[in-house]
């Protein structure tokens, strides 16, 4: 009995310390999924204003923000490195909606609006939107509709 615990102690330490490292996740850039997160971050720097269009359905407790973009620590999640070394620090973040067959995305053609950006999100230099934004609403048995952000 005591060794099953010890063994199942020492496997549970190794997978989280083979994931944690492995993965190194410290290393990339990552976002709130709040501004609550955002706040408690201390990465927040405003709420954006929104319209959504050609959408019937509810966005539950919906609301797009602008935060500075940040690290993980070396150890723990838990920790917050904002983003000093990057050119582009600023992102576009907005509350998940949880528990819905639907997600919200930044539309493609969006991406050049955008200071910087990958195939998903775009970076600003600065915590200001030079335009408006459409994000898109898709999912399972949802029509799409849109999102329209701005300042």
């Amino acid at each position: 009995m005591q060794l099953s615990l010890l063994l199942g102690s020492v496997l549970g330490y190794l997978s989280s310390y083979v994931g944690w490292y492995g993965y190194e996740k410290w290393r990339n850039r990552v976002a709130t999924h709040s501004i609550d997160e955002s706040k408690s971050r201390g990465v927040f720097e405003k709420v954006l204003n929104f319209q959504v269009d050609s959408f019937a359905g509810s966005l539950g407790d919906f609301k797009p923000y602008m935060e500075r973009g940040f690290r993980y620590g070396y150890h723990s999640s838990e920790e917050t490195v904002p983003l000093i070394d990057s050119q582009y620090p600023w992102q576009l973040g907005f509350n998940i909606i949880p528990n819905e067959k639907f997600g919200v995305f930044i539309r493609k053609d969006q991406l050049v609006k955008f200071d910087s950006s990958n195939s998903v999100w775009g970076y600003l230099k600065s915590p200001h939107l030079k335009d408006t934004i459409i994000l898109v609403i898709r999912g399972e048995q949802v029509r799409s509709g849109q999102i329209r952000v701005w300042e």
